[in-house]
């Protein structure tokens, strides 16, 4: 793997629980958390192969999705703030993790393995959730990112986002920063702290951003092509 993705994913650990433990006190100064997450989005991103205009995708795209679930639907919510600003450049940081993950030739090798390993893991987890936690509402979004994973054609893609986002998901409500809801609004199913399958989300932002910013380069390019 890549010297510069190694240091990439040691320095996005090691900021991203700082930045956990800062705010999980408190912290009143959300403008510095919030800077502090879009420098550090910018100082790897410019030297990334991931393209400018995904990641600015995925953090509108996000934060519109943070309103509607956590604001509107109410399914989590955070600790010290509605929204906390360094969420939506954390969106970014995290599309850029996943993007840089499929993209190394050492993982892209073991790709059928690892997505498999995910699925296996995974489905584990979604289970002892399941009987452990009655955690209904999680095991429903597995089986879908589970049917996501399998139907996709970069499986190496969404495994690795799903592994990064169940990570941020057990640090960040064991050290309490946010809280998913006990019995999800509007259907009554228990979910668990963190649900079993929350990954899905950061799927579904995947896809929806490589299909924004796949049909709009096309019709960018097009008439260049057609003349």
């Amino acid at each position: 793997m890549e010297s510069r993705f190694v240091t990439f994913v040691t320095a996005s650990a090691v900021f991203m629980v700082t930045l956990l433990l800062l705010d999980r006190d408190g912290l009143p100064h959300q403008l510095a958390l919030g800077t502090a997450t879009a420098l550090f989005l910018w100082f790897f991103a410019r030297s990334s192969q991931v393209q400018p205009r995904q990641i600015v995708c995925c953090i509108v795209v996000a934060t519109i999705g943070e309103v509607v679930l956590s604001i509107g639907w109410g399914l989590y919510s955070y600790r010290h703030a509605v929204i906390p600003l360094y969420v939506p450049p954390g969106h970014g940081l995290f599309y850029t993790l996943a993007a840089e993950t499929a993209r190394q030739h050492a993982m892209r090798l073991r790709g059928a393995m690892i997505t498999r390993w995910v699925l296996i893991a995974g489905s584990g987890l979604a289970i002892a959730s399941l009987a452990l936690k009655h955690d209904v509402w999680g095991f429903l979004w597995w089986l879908g990112a589970v049917a996501l994973i399998t139907i996709s054609k970069n499986r190496l893609l969404l495994s690795a986002c799903f592994v990064y986002t169940i990570i941020l998901e057990f640090a960040g409500t064991a050290i309490g920063n946010w809280r998913w809801t006990a019995e999800v609004p509007f259907f009554g199913l228990h979910s668990a702290n963190p649900p079993s399958g929350v990954g899905i989300l950061y799927i579904l932002l995947d896809l929806i951003v490589v299909a924004i910013t796949s049909r709009i380069w096309f019709e960018v390019r097009e008439p260049a092509v057609a003349s």
